[in-house]
């Protein structure tokens, strides 16, 4: 019996359903009912059911199309790594197929679930970090090429290559208390910003400052307008005399809120973005900000992507590439 049969036969256990039901719903057998396929379809999400086309796609014609998954759109970031992709593969002879998760876990395996039913040579994703680890680890055991953009600094289920974002929050925050500041705040995202809140902690650390909580604002949304909501809390009764923002755009929201309120950025109170985008250079007051560096992230991923697909034999068990890009800290005037 194989692996699936197995998977499929706990699948009929769980729901109560035939062996058979279970197979036809999975296939997508318009003689199952809608309620009776969602079900089942849930089941084999909680228990990280990979179709045997992932196997297939191995022996079969490569269908030269690769699969990315990004969070958003919206982010600048993440629309030029789409970009810069795009361009990469078209030089390799490769088409690209985008999914957009918008930051939902069941989006994301949706996502891997669909591009797997489309059987794509490989896959290049931003992760909702560890959200669906299982199912990527579960699909690199069955050797389907798998290239993470971030979470590289976790217990990755694939290769990864990505942006050491703890390194650049260690190098904003060092540059705060060389500039001679001791009350700095941090204001991040509610998913995927842990890792640079480890290096904000970690710089406070080593240079003898207690970590405040009260001086971390976690955020919904990552826009100008959370930013400019966020701030007054942070530099109220004296708090923060430096802020570091998990983006570009919460910075140049909080800077806007300081302007309105007659508050000199720097003089007054410091800001430091991450991913240094366009408008950060064009502020009233330039942006200082941690770069994050497309061009290197999307080649080396690329590449490694097309070597894992060329390889004649990918064997289970080799060990993961992981990729840390050194991010730059561009000094301007905030």
């Amino acid at each position: 019996m194989t692996s699936n049969s197995i998977r499929q036969k706990e699948i009929a256990e769980k729901t109560g359903y035939s062996i058979n039901t279970v197979s036809l719903a999975l296939k997508g057998s318009p003689r199952i009912s809608e309620e009776t396929r969602l079900k089942i379809m849930e089941c084999a999400r909680q228990l990280n059911y990979i179709p045997n086309v992932v196997a297939r796609s191995l022996v079969q014609k490569k269908t030269n199309t690769i699969g990315i998954i990004l969070t958003e759109l919206m982010n600048p970031i993440l629309t030029e790594t789409a970009q810069e992709i795009e361009q990469l593969l078209k030089q390799a002879g490769y088409n690209m197929m985008l999914m957009i998760t918008n930051f939902s876990p069941e989006q994301e395996a949706e996502a891997l679930d669909v591009l797997v039913s489309r059987q794509v040579d490989g896959i290049m994703m931003y992760p909702l970090v560890r959200a669906n680890f299982s199912k990527i680890r579960a699909m690199h055991d069955q050797r389907f090429p798998i290239v993470l953009l971030a979470g590289g600094e976790y217990d990755s289920p694939s290769d990864a290559v990505y942006m050491n974002r703890q390194a650049g929050a260690y190098k904003a925050v060092s540059h705060f208390i060389q500039d001679g500041h001791r009350r700095i705040g941090f204001i991040r995202g509610a998913m995927n910003d842990e890792e640079k809140q480890n290096g904000y902690t970690s710089a406070l650390q080593d240079n003898g400052i207690d970590f405040d909580p009260g001086l971390v604002s976690i955020i919904q949304g990552d826009g100008y307008k959370a930013g400019y909501a966020s701030v007054q809390s942070l530099y109220e009764k004296g708090k923060a005399t430096a802020v570091l923002c998990s983006k570009d755009h919460i910075a140049l929201g909080a800077m806007r809120w300081c302007r309105e309120q007659g508050i000199r950025v720097p003089e007054d109170i410091a800001f430091i973005g991450f991913d240094d985008i366009a408008a950060s250079s064009f502020a009233d007051v330039p942006l200082t900000s941690v770069q994050y560096d497309v061009k290197s992230v999307t080649k080396k991923a690329t590449e490694l992507l097309l070597k894992r697909i060329e390889e004649k034999e990918h064997k289970v068990g080799a060990p993961l590439q992981k990729i840390a890009i050194d991010p730059k800290l561009i000094i301007r005037q905030s």
